[in-house]
């Protein structure tokens, strides 16, 4: 019954020609690891580039970049204060049409969900829907395609589903030894924001052909 159902729902979504896409926010969105490093300099003395993070588990003096994160982004002040992705701005609102159903996705965590939203208001209005998955969850996102910063987060999502597509928002942490590489076919490598535009609209024409 449940394989019947999302059957239907597909073929709904191609009939209305409606796309629904999924957006991750820190590194596709956000630009968290600058945002960090900026912290780190400041708490640690420690002077860091983005180019230096060469993994998702990346580490200095034993302490993980992503427990930074975590910590920082308990305080609302700094949410608040992260900035955009290069390119997101003007990108989001291209996409924002009728024919595209646009679902924002994070593995934050749920008390800095209050401050993430005011984030969003601000940067991207039209991004209202709002899907919290924690970590090992992004294969339950309820949409078509999913842009993330990290190659763990797509190839779960396009596994779960043969339907599904993926667009990898290319960092130098992004790529984390998986078999990404096995579903290629699936898979667009974006390094900027006006690339994942020129992908979409790729899957929408290939969908609705």
């Amino acid at each position: 019954m449940q394989a019947m159902y999302r059957g239907h729902l597909e073929c709904d979504r191609r009939e209305t020609g409606v796309l629904k896409i999924g957006f991750d926010i820190d590194g596709v969105l956000a630009d968290q690891v600058a945002a960090v490093l900026n912290e780190i300099e400041k708490d640690y003395g420690r002077r860091y580039s983005k180019s230096d993070i060469n993994r998702a588990h990346w580490s200095f003096d034993g302490i993980e970049i992503w427990t930074e994160i975590s910590r920082l982004l308990s305080d609302p002040d700094y949410v608040l204060r992260v900035p955009v992705i290069e390119g997101a701005k003007k990108a989001v609102k291209q996409l924002c049409t009728p024919e595209h159903e646009l679902l924002v996705v994070t593995a934050r965590r749920p008390h800095t969900e209050e401050a993430t939203r005011r984030w969003l208001k601000e940067h991207f209005p039209c991004l209202t829907q709002y899907h919290h998955a924690r970590t090992g969850t992004k294969h339950n996102i309820p949409c078509d395609v999913l842009i993330d910063d990290l190659d763990l987060n797509i190839v779960e999502f396009v596994k779960s589903d043969p339907e599904r597509q993926g667009i990898l928002f290319l960092h130098p942490w992004s790529l984390n030894d998986t078999d990404i590489k096995d579903y290629s076919d699936r898979i667009f490598f974006c390094p900027e924001w006006q690339s994942v535009v020129k992908s979409i609209a790729a899957i929408s024409l290939e969908r609705t052909s």
